[in-house]
């Protein structure tokens, strides 16, 4: 059951499984969200060029007993600033004409992606990745598109800890590697829409072969959600500066920060991996000096390519 309080979230997190019609009434309130609570069901409806029904229909849809409890809802809690957050006079908009209200505004957004992330957590689910990916031989961690970087950047992380993860460079790779996985490894899947096919097909495996899934995903209604045995949600406010354009992973990137200093609170030896995987890296960032037979630090200046 969606939080009742937080009308543009729920939208924004219900978007994908919408159909081409309520996505329509989405976007028109996200659009409008500052004039929604003076505005009637009438009028909505004539600015999506919908009937009332309709979108009497898209309220149900999202949670709400009526557009009265909605509308009530936005007003108390969500104009402009979503979640309670308002630093300075925001323009509800970005534009160089006002640069500085403009940046009051994605501040916000972003503030409050974040608050609403952590309202989600479940600490049950957080303490049980942390066991997953302490127990396991290996962890997969795979996305799509520009979110495959930060696939990379969170097995860079758990490598630090000494947690065997790998991060391939495309998905077909991850696909591929996800045959050979057991009950003895994981799978961490990053999707905002969690809509992907190709994500689907690396869960099929992940099922075959028994591989626990961990989900970090901002879409509940994703059909990945009901498969996977750990979710943690985040939360996404793309839609109010770009349409149909997934940017940001600002929340995703807290919660692999999260299991990274959770991971790094509870384990025993992790000064003694940190030290390893540094040295290794040390090594790597140094050059020989024929003349000498000793090692050049290539950060000096003096060493070459």
């Amino acid at each position: 059951m969606p939080d009742k309080s937080r009308v543009i979230q729920t939208i924004l997190a219900l978007y994908h499984s919408l159909s081409p019609t309520d996505q329509k009434i989405a976007d028109f309130i996200l659009e409008h969200r500052d004039d929604i609570p003076d505005m009637t069901m009438r009028v909505i409806a004539a600015g999506c060029e919908v009937s009332s029904p309709t979108v009497s229909r898209f309220v149900k849809r999202i949670g709400y007993d009526s557009f009265a409890e909605m509308r009530l809802a936005l007003a108390r809690n969500e104009v402009a600033s979503g979640s309670g957050f308002m630093l300075g006079n925001t323009t509800g908009s970005v534009s160089f004409d006002h640069f500085q209200e403009s940046l009051d505004f994605i501040l916000s957004c972003k503030m409050s992606e974040l608050a609403d992330t952590v309202a989600s957590i479940d600490p049950d689910t957080i303490k049980a990745v942390i066991t997953l990916f302490k127990t396991s031989d290996t962890v997969l961690i795979t996305g799509v598109g520009n979110t495959l970087s930060v696939a990379a950047n969170m097995a860079f992380k758990l490598r630090h800890l000494g947690v065997r993860a790998i991060a391939p460079s495309t998905t077909e790779y991850a696909a591929s590697y996800s045959f050979m996985m057991n009950a003895h490894d994981a799978l961490v899947i990053i999707s905002s829409s969690g809509l992907s096919k190709r994500l689907n097909r690396i869960l099929d495996n992940a099922e075959d072969n028994g591989t626990p899934v961990v989900l970090i995903t901002s879409n509940p209604e994703s059909p990945l959600v009901a498969r996977s045995t750990y979710v943690i949600m985040t939360s996404q406010r793309d839609r109010l500066f770009a349409y149909g354009v997934p940017f940001s992973h600002n929340s995703v990137n807290f919660i692999i920060e999260v299991l990274f200093l959770f991971l790094h609170a509870s384990s025993t030896d992790v000064a003694e991996h940190i030290k390893l995987f540094t040295h290794a890296y040390d090594d790597l960032d140094k050059a020989i000096d024929f003349r000498s037979g000793e090692f050049i630090d290539l950060e000096d200046g003096t060493g070459s390519d």
